[in-house]
């Protein structure tokens, strides 16, 4: 249901006998959606219409919701971001990074329900039928900046760390933080625990089900615009070793990645997450 096409470019430039590097990129983004609506605000005409003569509605048997179609379907974002990286010794390297974002159009999810307070609930069967759809700004601004530390330990352990700041004018505010350490425990074979915090406040636009007003110009009840914060603890194994054997046709197999991620929300949602890679190289 989306469709998007993005143009980019950047520059970088390495001095103080590159031990510094100044680097700048911009972006554009033309997105497109198809505007599929819940069942119940699709009309009577079509293969996916909805006649609500054809069920009997409980609760509020008027059934007459705010719903009117959205008149747009695009959007674009625009963004623009420095980079900054100085070697600080040989075990230490750091970053800073600032990106700006500016969107506009379409900006919230048009199959997504919300349902206010101030409107009798209606039923059909035990399913409850929707009072409108998300409705959100047309713009929005935002944010981040980054900062980086890698630690060079020995030649067995390395300790990478990151933190983000991020702001929008929507009202969000948020905090991440990652550490990631690399453990060589051989030549071939290197370990890769990782953890993640994050933590944000919630949207002005934001309320849980049945709490907007119906008179609102903007409501959300997405759960991701909510106050929040998660916790992700990753591992991985990664194997190299150039000099395998093992040949896909002209191709050797150089390095073989497996990770697992566990993240857990505080809104009750949690996911675990498992994935492969592999590299080959061209053997001539």
């Amino acid at each position: 249901d989306y469709f998007s096409s993005g143009f980019g470019g950047s520059y970088s430039r390495l001095f103080n006998e590159k031990n510094t590097e100044i680097s700048i990129h911009g972006n554009i983004y033309l997105d497109r959606w198809s505007l599929i609506y819940p069942i119940e605000f699709r009309g009577s005409g079509g293969e996916n219409g909805f006649n609500i003569h054809n069920f009997e509605v409980t609760g509020n048997a008027n059934y007459d919701p705010l719903f009117a179609p959205i008149e747009k379907s695009g959007r674009t974002s625009f963004s623009v971001g420095m980079g900054f990286s100085q070697i600080l010794n040989r075990n230490i390297q750091s970053s800073l990074s600032v990106d700006l974002v500016r969107q506009q159009g379409l900006l919230s999810t048009p199959f997504q329900r919300v349902y206010f307070a101030d409107v009798e609930n209606s039923y059909i069967k035990d399913f409850q039928l929707g009072d409108d759809i998300e409705r959100l700004p047309d713009t929005r601004s935002k944010l981040a900046i980054g900062t980086r530390f890698n630690f060079y330990l020995n030649e067995h352990i390395t300790l990478r760390t990151f933190y983000r700041y991020y702001y929008d004018d929507w009202g969000i505010n948020s905090h991440t933080a990652s550490i990631e350490v690399p453990v060589k425990i051989s030549d071939k074979f290197t370990l890769y625990p990782s953890y993640r915090y994050y933590d944000q406040t919630p949207s002005v636009y934001f309320a849980p089900i049945e709490t907007h007003l119906s008179t609102a110009p903007f409501y959300t009840s997405d759960y991701d615009l909510s106050s929040y914060h998660s916790n992700q603890i990753g591992f991985g194994i990664s194997y190299t070793d150039i000099l395998t054997p093992m040949h896909i046709g002209s191709f050797g197999l150089k390095s073989v990645d497996l990770k697992f991620y566990q993240y857990d929300r505080n809104s009750a949602f949690r996911s675990s997450l498992f994935t492969g890679g592999f590299k080959f190289v061209l053997d001539r």
